[in-house]
């Protein structure tokens, strides 16, 4: 006989876990000493023990192991609770590789933005914009691609002539996102869009990215590395003009922002 203590080094299961295996009826004791309390249990239970962790593993749920362990369950519905568990690991497989794949590309659009950032980084001032322009606020960056896109298309609809900027303005506790297009000073804006002046700055970086577009991200954040390298720090108005977006796999865009030294807190 095996005490619990025993059976834990045996099987590499906490005291505490046989205990409450004991009470589900998973593991149960061959004997309980009635004056001390004491389990003890049989070397074949070392066999159950382990079959159970497997199990689990597998990720059957300890109602299902047990199930399993005591023969309960008839041929039909094991075979389906396999074939269902197959198929649960099967998509997992599919999700962690397309997670990887995910990983693999995030990689790559970081080599290619810090390699483009410290090739074409330019420090100088910035000019005045003016844009007529559809705009919503979102609360963090997690949410600028999605506002970006729907923003988009509501842009297209108008066929609007001109070069497409888009304006990422932080100041605030929200993000305002516009997306329009750059018009000469003294332009009405029509019904429906608003006409938005982004002053010229003296003080400002520009990169400029070419790749898929999915990569511009990534750029962003690579143009912050850059410039915390020179001792400057991007801040307020982002501004994101797109040259050449003809082919989604091969845009290219101008990245703007306004610096100042870094401050040290």
């Amino acid at each position: 006989m095996l005490s619990i203590g025993d059976l834990a080094r045996h099987t590499r299961i906490s005291v505490r876990m046989l205990r409450h295996y004991d009470a589900l009826g998973l593991v149960v004791p061959e004997r309980v000493d009635p004056h001390t309390g004491h389990r003890w249990y049989a070397l074949s239970q070392i066999w159950r023990v382990d079959s159970l962790v497997a199990l689990k593993e597998l990720g059957f749920t300890l109602e299902q192991c047990g199930a399993l362990l005591d023969e309960q369950l008839p041929v039909d519905e094991l075979r389906g609770m396999l074939r269902l568990r197959r198929a649960q690991l099967e998509q997992r497989l599919t999700a962690d590789a397309n997670r990887l794949t995910e990983v693999e590309r995030r990689l790559r659009s970081i080599e290619r933005g810090l390699t483009m950032t410290n090739r074409t980084l330019k420090l100088g001032p910035l000019p005045a914009l003016h844009l007529l322009n559809l705009h919503t606020d979102v609360n963090d960056e997690t949410e600028i691609g999605g506002a970006v896109h729907t923003l988009t298309e509501q842009l297209d609809a108008l066929h609007l002539p001109g070069q497409r900027v888009h304006i990422y303005d932080g100041r605030t506790n929200k993000i305002r996102v516009s997306v329009g297009v750059a018009v000469a000073d003294g332009t009405t804006a029509p019904a429906g869009l608003d006409l938005t002046v982004v002053p010229a700055e003296p003080q400002g970086a520009s990169v400029t990215y070419r790749g898929p577009a999915e990569g511009i991200a990534d750029t962003w954040r690579t143009l912050d590395v850059a410039l915390d390298e020179q001792g400057l720090e991007s801040y307020g108005i982002y501004r994101d003009l797109r040259l050449n977006t003809e082919d989604p796999t091969n845009v290219t865009v101008e990245l703007q922002a306004t610096v100042r030294p870094t401050r040290i807190c």
